[in-house]
């Protein structure tokens, strides 16, 4: 709270420092000197006008507690979810509308704050979790909103086409293949529905589960890999 702009040297401290609060002041962006400090357990950026966490992150090893609410973000990056120490992750009153199913890789999450967002639903991956308290509060998480969740564009036929060739493993039976051919079709993730593989963004659905996480109705988006995958679910 010394509406600071920037950091002061932090280098004396990189190998000792467990705790760093950072809250109330005019950081515009994330502080990278921070990604610096190997011994780093904590760190507080509550309310500044952050908008953006970089994806270095990920270098942050013994971090344990992250809480970054009040912000201005719109997005996590990915490699938040490498930090495999991480047990307390608050993000409150941001702008995020989406949260990757990635967040299924912290293994240790057991804390969790999300409310305060735009929300609509939860990524299927929080189901993966031990979390023991989790705040949704103050979001757009309604039924009124489950069946726009719901609404879907057309996959491409290039995704469609590629799935076929990976599920029926056509590549035992061409091996001739052109670098741009083998590019499209390494470039796919795992089906939240049957875990086979899934190209582009799939299609979305939304379930509804019953006490979870001590809620009484909680809904979670999944993406299927296709529209047969996606009704068998």
């Amino acid at each position: 709270a010394y509406f600071l702009f920037s950091l002061p040297d932090l280098t004396p401290l990189m190998d000792t420092l467990v705790i760093l609060n950072l809250s109330f002041n005019n950081l515009f962006f994330f502080p990278v000197e921070v990604l610096n400090i190997k011994t780093l357990q904590v760190l507080v950026l509550r309310n500044n006008p952050i908008r953006e966490i970089p994806n270095d992150i990920s270098r942050l090893k013994t971090l344990k507690k992250f809480i970054i609410s009040f912000n201005l973000l719109s997005e996590l990056p990915d490699g938040l979810f490498l930090l495999d120490n991480l047990q307390h992750l608050d993000i409150a009153y941001n702008d995020i509308s989406f949260i990757h199913n990635d967040i299924k890789k912290l293994r240790q999450l057991e804390i969790l704050n999300i409310e305060g967002n735009q929300l609509s639903a939860l990524p299927s991956g929080l189901l993966n979790l031990p979390l023991k308290y989790l705040r949704i509060e103050n979001s757009f998480i309604h039924p009124l909103l489950w069946n726009e969740q719901n609404q879907n564009q057309p996959q491409k036929l290039t995704h469609l086409a590629a799935l076929c060739f990976s599920r029926n493993n056509l590549r035992e039976r061409y091996t001739d293949i052109s670098e741009d051919i083998k590019k499209i079709l390494d470039d796919c993730t795992a089906c939240d529905c049957c875990s086979g593989p899934r190209y582009g963004k799939g299609l979305r659905l939304v379930q509804v589960y019953r006490d979870v996480f001590k809620f009484g109705r909680l809904p979670f988006y999944f993406h299927a890999c296709s529209s047969s995958c996606r009704r068998a679910f």
